[in-house]
């Protein structure tokens, strides 16, 4: 069992470095709380049976690069929203377009 929580801590904690890198860097939560829970697992499993684990400490290591990447990207890029008005026009020229190359289409031929 302690290999399982392991493994699955590992996974979970290199998937939230690497979705914290990515500008998917939300999403990184998921595996991060996942990555801690396997975490705590595997310390109470090492607790009861009086070993000490170097995986444990690569969990947490990778773990909390992830939350701090993932926390710098919130704090630090802010979303700009650009000027809408010349996109609302060249929507309104498009369709203008269309409409025109539609108006000289002849449905009779």
């Amino acid at each position: 069992m302690k290999k399982l929580f392991i493994i699955l801590g590992f996974i979970s904690a290199i998937l939230a470095v690497v979705l914290a890198v990515t500008p998917l860097s939300n999403l990184a939560i998921f595996p991060i709380a996942i990555a801690f829970i396997s975490g705590l697992v595997i310390v109470f499993i090492s607790k009861k049976q009086q070993k000490k684990s170097k995986s444990i400490q690569y969990i947490f290591l990778l773990l909390i690069i992830a939350l701090v990447l993932t926390i710098y990207k919130d704090v630090f890029n802010t979303t700009e929203v650009g000027d809408t008005e010349q996109l609302d026009q060249r929507v309104e020229e498009n369709l203008e377009d269309s409409k025109e190359l539609l108006e000289g289409i002849d449905m009779n031929e």
